[in-house]
């Protein structure tokens, strides 16, 4: 059984949504009748304060998934800063209230989000999110998840040993400047941008 305290929750919210592939000037739209996603047991629904917008968002509603993603009607986002509204019964590390941050990503999870977190509201596994450092503000926090998993699993996927040098081309990027910091604080690698 689910718990939540302190917040009534609503059944329905606004949402930004497509519900056919399409450039997202003219598939996105804005609705304020979608229904607030159900909370499995290892999920947190949160509250939304803050997220981001990434490429892979356009790609997904231009239809560049479409043989492995979820069809639309689809909200999209993956970055997400919130707070705990819900936790379903087998969630062990948050509680209602906890300021989260994460990534709502089809990789980590058993089947693909219709609801992503350009909404009010979005339900996440409890793997994929973490507290909030206090020192961020959620709008900061909500620009990192993304990035960071794609700064990480490139370096780590660039199969790097002790003492190679790494070129990190457009370190000024977000995801550049994060494989930067990430270089930055392993004595093995050789830095150059």
């Amino acid at each position: 059984m689910a718990s939540s305290m302190f917040q009534r929750v609503p059944s329905t919210m606004k949402a930004w949504l497509y519900e056919e592939y399409g450039s997202p000037e003219k598939v996105l739209q804005l609705k304020s009748d979608v229904p607030v996603p159900e909370v499995g047991d290892d999920q947190a629904l949160i509250k939304v304060e803050a997220a981001a917008i990434n490429p892979v968002d356009f790609k997904r509603m231009l239809g560049f998934f479409r043989n492995t993603d979820s069809p639309p009607p689809a909200v999209p986002g993956y970055d997400v800063a919130g707070v705990v509204v819900k936790v379903g019964s087998q969630v062990e590390k948050f509680k209602v209230g906890d300021e989260v941050y994460g990534v709502i990503n089809e990789k980590g999870i058993e089947s693909p989000h219709k609801i992503g977190t350009l909404a009010e509201y979005t339900a996440a596994e409890e793997r994929v999110l973490a507290l909030k450092p206090k020192n961020l503000k959620f709008v900061e926090a909500a620009s990192l998840p993304l990035a960071i998993e794609t700064a990480h699993e490139g370096l780590e996927r660039a199969g790097l040993t002790s003492g190679q040098s790494i070129l990190i081309l457009g370190g000024a990027g977000g995801v550049g400047s994060l494989a930067i910091q990430a270089c930055s604080f392993s004595s093995e690698f050789l830095l150059q941008t």
